[in-house]
């Protein structure tokens, strides 16, 4: 019997005489090698402002209104089916993250679909105008946005999206 890199080699399978315990690293090398791998999750993700009773509709859109509630959409496939976490991370104009989203969720079935929304808001100070001008307050909100997606601290996919007034 010799020992490479801390693995044990035997030197005859058959021998009858050969201690238990001299299989256990050859157990557990075949275990590792004919059990069942994971392949890995893949994501869907869109974005989309249309909902109905809360629940948003499979259209994709990239452009969106300053009043809109703007729903990021994740359908995951092949994860585990244990306890996991989404993280979204929502990014504005100017780089400055707006919004951190995690929600924890068990996967039950094959393929599972969660979501994150956010709504922008104006600043108080803008309210007592937004009669004579709809995007009065917003302008911080105009442009290219990003969002970020991270399951299990994995980022998964990101999207841009813009918002107009």
């Amino acid at each position: 019997m010799s020992t490479t890199l801390g693995v044990t080699e035997l030197e005859s399978l058959s021998d009858a005489h050969t201690p238990l315990r001299f299989y256990r690293p050859l157990a557990v090398a075949l275990f590792f090698c004919t059990a069942p791998v994971l392949a890995d999750a893949n994501y869907s993700i869109f974005l989309t402002s249309q909902a109905r009773d809360g629940v948003p509709l499979a259209e994709p859109a990239t452009e969106f209104g300053c009043s809109d509630r703007i729903y990021a959409v994740v359908t995951a496939k092949g994860l585990s089916k244990t306890q996991h976490e989404l993280e979204a991370v929502w990014r504005d104009p100017h780089g400055k993250e707006r919004e951190r989203t995690r929600y924890p969720f068990l996967v039950r079935y094959d393929e599972e679909r969660l979501w994150v929304w956010l709504k922008l808001h104006r600043s108080p100070d803008a309210a007592l105008v937004q009669f004579m001008n709809p995007s009065a307050g917003m302008d911080e909100f105009v442009g290219d946005w990003n969002i970020k997606f991270f399951v299990d601290g994995k980022l998964v996919d990101q999207r841009d999206f813009r918002v107009i007034c």
